[in-house]
């Protein structure tokens, strides 16, 4: 109790020290990975912000190494650099949530939420409230006291704003993360900028050499429930899966099929051995959107990798193949799922198959990119900045 009454003290406390608005703290992931919207944002500050001190938050002796040994600016989460640099900044930059940035000292900075998608399935507050239906609506005594004498331990304060990519999910993200339209800024995610690019995975390099005509295909699915107690999702797994009908596209088809599961399901054992099919690990890409920018076509299922790989204007495929299932059991989707994901849909790998095999799929129209993408420039990073610079400083 003591130790409890110290800390909400401190909390409050926070409020009174000085915090220095050119300093900027960057967090991904749990603290464990350097990757997604933060790692963009943070590398063009960076790079193009010489005012501002940037400092990426790790709880991860690898990414630690990593950034020094590059001479950019890092401190481990626990340590007391990394305390201070948490109370003394102004801005702080998170992709899911605020213990990747030292949470608990954040009192008085502005949090920029960039977050790692565009939904389709129902995120934060409105996945809770699915969850735990009224009891989340209507908040017992207990949680309302948990909420006042542990605010830290919430998803609400300091939110300075969260990042859309059009309108269209403005009315989700409003819900999700309980904060007003003018918190809801619609000006990209950082981690597409590099779409607009010429820099190229060494990965890529590899297997373009191997197979020069070949297209390249990366299938991302969505996590369920299941991936977080230690049983990984596998689409391979049932759902009319042939393994022999599968090679055989690979080959008549021309492709090589990248596979790159869910963080969640980074435990997946898959039984495919092929020379043109590739299970692909974090350990083998530096940046995974720098590897997406190069594959010719993208399947997924409900996964807001659909929604990033728009901008590419490539062919996509979707996969649904448990979809009554899923809006039951792990979470239901914002919108009609057939009405407004327009892309090829196919219902089993049969189908599946002979897609791939015959080429019949087509690439996304302009009325479908425009719906969902306010911007089709790479240029998202710069307008954060500017955001920013206009709304506070």
């Amino acid at each position: 109790v003591f130790r409890a009454i110290i800390r909400f003290l401190f909390w409050h406390s926070e409020r009174l020290i000085p915090r220095n608005k050119n300093k900027w703290v960057f967090g991904s992931w749990f603290g464990e990975k350097y990757s997604d919207n933060s790692r963009a944002m943070y590398e063009y500050v960076l790079r193009e912000m010489p005012d501002i001190k940037a400092t990426w938050l790790t709880s991860n002796i690898d990414v630690y190494n990593k950034l020094k040994v590059i001479g950019r600016p890092v401190e481990m989460l626990s340590s007391f650099k990394g305390k201070m640099t948490a109370l003394t900044s102004k801005f702080a930059f998170i992709t899911v949530e605020r213990k990747e940035v030292n949470g608990y000292y954040l009192n008085g900075a502005k949090l920029i939420w960039l977050y790692h998608g565009m939904p389709m399935k129902m995120i934060m507050n409105d996945e809770r409230r699915f969850i735990e239906g009224e009891t989340y609506d209507r908040p017992s005594l207990k949680n309302k006291l948990i909420s006042f004498f542990f605010p830290y331990s919430g998803n609400n304060y300091n939110v300075g704003s969260v990042l859309t990519t059009s309108s269209f999910f403005n009315p989700f993200f409003e819900s999700a993360f309980k904060v007003d339209s003018s918190k809801v800024w619609m000006d990209g995610y950082p981690r597409n900028d590099v779409f607009f690019s010429t820099e190229v995975e060494s990965l890529v390099v590899k297997f373009r050499k191997l197979f020069p005509t070949a297209k390249f295909i990366i299938h991302m699915p969505t996590h369920r429930v299941h991936g977080l107690s230690g049983q990984p999702f596998n689409p391979f797994d049932g759902y009319g899966f042939d393994v022999h009908s599968f090679y055989e596209m690979l080959e008549e088809g021309d492709y090589v099929y990248f596979y790159k599961g869910h963080y969640y399901d980074t435990g997946n054992l898959l039984s495919i051995h092929h020379d043109r099919f590739v299970k692909v690990s974090d350990d083998d890409f530096d940046d995974l959107y720098r590897l997406v920018k190069d594959m010719d076509l993208l399947i997924t299922d409900y996964s807001s990798i659909y929604f990033d790989f728009l901008l590419l204007q490539r062919p996509i495929i979707l996969t649904p193949f448990d979809y009554s299932e899923y809006i039951k059991q792990e979470r239901p989707l914002y919108f009609d799922y057939y009405k407004y994901i327009k892309a090829n849909i196919v219902n089993n790998w049969s189908e599946l198959d002979n897609l791939l095999l015959n080429k019949l799929y087509k690439q996304p129209s302009y009325d479908v990119i425009r719906m969902f993408h306010n911007n089709i420039d790479g240029l998202s990073c710069e307008r954060i900045s500017k955001h920013i610079e206009q709304a506070w400083m």
